[in-house]
């Protein structure tokens, strides 16, 4: 473990120039007194997918904490991207078998004090649109009795672009239980409160831009 943490440092600092360059950002907060980009123990992240990317700026955002990636059998095809994911503690979803065991190994990470990141869309959203969450990411939250932090981005992404990213207030899914076990209308109804919550994160990026716009134009040339 030692060597694959080693080669995710060397990974992440020798590739900051060409971070600096296609990934300029620009960081908000939904309160920053409450969640920055320091996160204490293991946590769920959730954020929206435009593209391969958007692990590589959160990895940035939260270094130097591992942040273990949840993601398709796809990438882990060959036996270079199966080192290569290991780097970066990526945790396999089979879709064809639907098995769960990626939510239990996703919890056991949290419970470990990692930070783990999913894309609750389940694919890339290059339209700009935010598309509905899969649930899945609720029970992994459940199981490790953990929060779940939602970050949200533009996927601005390219030289001489900028990207915007806001982290949003933790939210704790037990907080919306209905008993003691969770049901699968606990997951369906908890899951639509985050998806609007994330949303409303969205257009708050939106108005923080126009918002910074404005105070440029006010100050005096």
């Amino acid at each position: 473990m030692f060597f694959f943490d080693l080669a995710r440092w060397i990974g992440i600092i020798t590739g900051l120039p060409f971070y600096w360059l296609f990934f300029k950002r620009k960081l908000y907060y939904e309160d920053k007194k409450v969640q920055g980009r320091k996160v204490r123990g293991g946590a769920l992240i959730i954020s929206n997918h435009f593209s391969p990317f958007d692990y590589v700026m959160n990895a940035v955002l939260f270094f130097p904490r591992k942040l273990c990636i949840i993601t398709i059998s796809l990438v882990f095809r060959t036996k270079f991207m199966r080192t290569l994911m290991k780097f970066w503690g990526g945790i396999e979803v089979n879709q064809e078998s639907k098995s769960p065991k990626f939510i239990i190994q996703a919890a056991r990470e949290i419970k470990n004090g990692n930070l783990v990141q999913i894309f609750p869309e389940g694919h890339n959203s290059p339209d700009g649109k935010m598309h509905p969450f899969y649930p899945s990411y609720i029970a992994i939250a459940l199981r490790a009795n953990s929060q779940i932090i939602p970050v949200i981005s533009d996927g601005n992404y390219g030289i001489f672009k900028r990207t915007h990213v806001i982290i949003g207030k933790p939210i704790d899914p037990r907080d919306y239980l209905t008993g003691e076990k969770y049901t699968k209308e606990d997951m369906l109804r908890i899951n639509e409160i985050i998806y609007q919550k994330a949303q409303e994160l969205r257009a708050e990026i939106d108005r923080r831009i126009q918002e910074d716009r404005k105070k440029r134009k006010e100050i005096p040339q």
